[in-house]
């Protein structure tokens, strides 16, 4: 049973669980089973000749994330102590790994270390994202794997390190959460004899072991990895302020592909970083700082070099409007497919007669693969892009239980979106409300840029009257909101699919909008129609929608029946397939042969 080189394991736990106890008993079996071992303590030595305890910052609150902006720091000394111990551990740990390779002459070798990065992480307790915490959390990686014994915290009795990591319980919550976000993390139950802990760990090294050989059981092969996809975003899920429909996509995607591909999703963010989440890798781009139109320009610009640098077998780039696409393609030798969830080249001509298609044309050019949300999409990017073999998928909804009671029933007209007066048409919105004076009130929902909701509430103040407007809505204003309306209205000028229709649809809501091709698969799902920008239609589909309960009851029915055809499982497996397909080598980045051509998957209504 021989390995390539050596398993590197790190034994971590708060202070009482046993750890050193283990490493000796578990390090005592390994050899019983014939393995060469090296034991390694690796809980900030180097620093610790110079320091007794970590340089302190003024209390926990320092480095804790206010409310009203973003994590401080912590002090100069502390962040230093951190670099040298990251160094330190590096140094070691490679030393004494390439010395038991020669020692062991092909033998199976164990390095086990007596703590490790995640040690480190909550004994400093700097913020997931910080580049302290991601010189820690990219040690990690080198680890085949880290045990976790699980234990009961306790009160320290010493001073330095276990003191200044915080109190027992805040210090056990500290390794429970960076648990779930570094990978290959084996959690033990400390409260069990220290016999059957030891022999837990032993399967747990013994299972990694095998892990690293290829199916066929060759003696000293190297591991067999899994695939590596990359999904890019400019928008984050996990950031309020700048997530959205697009994020949301993205992130459901992701998580289906990490079933069976290591899953990188790159995004952008107000620093560098890089932590896991979930057995999902993220990747940030320091780019938000630079303003939303510059950040996204940096973000489009950055990632072909960063496709020279990030091992992927795939990359799937959700394409960033109002620059539509990047020249990625040009630079990864994997498949890449464009994600085109927001064309806007031909509203922004409408808006600004800036030739935003002409670039899009000569970028969308580069891509041998496209997704799109809807088939007026795909026949615009078929126009474009000739050689392209464009998908159509639509997005997806959670299933929900309608209430047959509140069908039909609701207390106001809700707009749900961003705040983008043109495009998303809300001076349209205003101006049908206003002239046409429905007898329920119109609620806005959503945020943007400060320029934008500025825009807003001009628009608002010039006009007082039954029309509220509440800011961003978190998940369970949203809900509250959805649940309680009559319908909702979209006065979009430019959409691409229309996710919060949908979300509106599986609370069996009508939805009122303009007749824009991006939004005829609502057609017969409880929507009604009205003739692009035509104003005075608009307001009177409002009136006459807000007055009538029973002609919302019956639309209601149909959208909550056709939203049940709009499952997030299916649309990720869409990507899934599409993904196994491009890394098995079936999908290249050749030209689409003549009877291909054009041809795409149905959407899912």
């Amino acid at each position: 049973m021989n390995t390539a080189r050596p398993l590197l394991i790190a034994v971590s736990g708060p202070a009482g669980a046993g750890r050193s106890s283990l490493v000796r008993r578990l390090a005592e079996l390994l050899r019983q089973h014939g393995f060469e071992v090296r034991t390694l303590s690796c809980d900030g030595r180097f620093p610790r000749r110079r320091f007794d305890s970590p340089p302190r910052v003024r209390d926990e609150e320092e480095t804790a994330r206010r409310p009203d902006g973003p994590p401080r720091r912590g002090s100069w000394a502390r962040r230093a102590h951190a670099l040298l111990d990251s160094c330190d551990l590096s140094v070691r740990t490679r030393a004494t790994r390439r010395a038991l390779s020669a020692h062991a002459r092909g033998r199976p070798a164990v390095v086990l270390t007596d703590g490790g990065p995640l040690d480190e992480l909550v004994a400093f307790g700097f913020p997931p994202g910080y580049p302290a915490s991601g010189r820690f959390a990219r040690l990690v990686h080198h680890y085949d794997l880290t045990l976790l014994v699980e234990a009961a915290p306790v009160a320290s009795r010493g001073r330095g390190w276990d003191r200044a990591a915080g109190l027992p319980a805040l210090r056990w919550a500290r390794y429970r959460d960076w648990a779930t976000r570094l990978p290959r993390v084996a959690r033990l139950d400390g409260g069990h004899a220290p016999a059957r802990v030891a022999a837990e760990a032993l399967e747990q090294v013994l299972g990694t072991l095998r892990t690293r050989r290829l199916p066929d059981g060759g003696e000293g092969t190297h591991p067999a990895r899994r695939k590596r996809v990359v999904v890019s975003v400019y928008d984050d899920a996990a950031d309020a302020e700048h997530g959205g429909g697009g994020a949301l996509v993205v992130e459901k995607v992701a998580r289906r592909l990490s079933e069976e591909f290591d899953v990188t999703v790159v995004t952008a963010g107000r620093r560098a970083g890089s932590l896991h989440d979930d057995g999902i890798r993220y990747v940030r781009l320091p780019v938000r700082r630079t303003g939303p139109r510059a950040g996204q320009l940096l973000f489009v610009t950055m990632l072909p070099f960063l496709a020279r640098r990030l091992p992927h077998d795939a990359w799937l780039e959700s394409l960033t409007p109002p620059f539509s696409t990047s020249f990625l393609p040009l630079f990864s030798r994997a498949p890449v497919v464009g994600i085109d969830q927001g064309r806007s080249a031909e509203a922004l001509w409408r808006r600004y007669h800036l030739p935003f298609f002409l670039v899009e044309k000569a970028r969308l050019r580069c891509y041998r693969h496209i997704v799109v949300m809807n088939e007026a999409d795909a026949s615009a990017v078929r126009r474009l892009s000739p050689r392209a073999d464009v998908q159509v998928v639509a997005n997806g909804v959670e299933q929900r239980q309608i209430d047959a009671a509140r069908i039909g029933a609701g207390d106001h007209i809700l707009y749900l979106g961003r705040i983008d007066t043109w495009v998303k048409g809300l001076d349209l919105l205003l101006e049908a409300y206003w002239r046409s004076r429905p007898p329920l009130p119109l609620v806005l929902a959503g945020s943007g840029t400060q320029a934008e909701e500025r825009k807003l509430a001009a628009l608002l103040a010039a006009h007082p009257g039954s029309v509220r407007w509440v800011g961003y809505a978190g998940e369970a204003l949203k809900r509250d909101l959805l649940r309680n309306c009559a319908f909702l209205v979209m006065p979009s000028r430019h959409e691409t699919f229309g996710l919060v229709a949908l979300e509106g649809m599986s609370y069996g809501k009508p939805v009122v909008h303009f007749d824009l091709p991006a939004l005829r698969w609502m057609r017969d799902g409880g929507d009604i129609a009205v003739p692009p920008f035509d104003v005075a239609a608009l307001g009177d589909r409002m009136r006459m929608l807000a007055a009538d309960e029973r002609a919302r009851r019956a639309l209601g029915r149909q959208a909550g029946q056709a939203a049940q055809h709009y499952t997030w499982d299916e649309m990720t497996g869409r990507y899934l397939d599409l993904t196994r397909r491009l890394v098995d080598g079936s999908v290249h980045g050749r030209r689409p042969r003549k009877e291909r051509r054009g041809r795409a998957w149905p959407t899912t209504h």
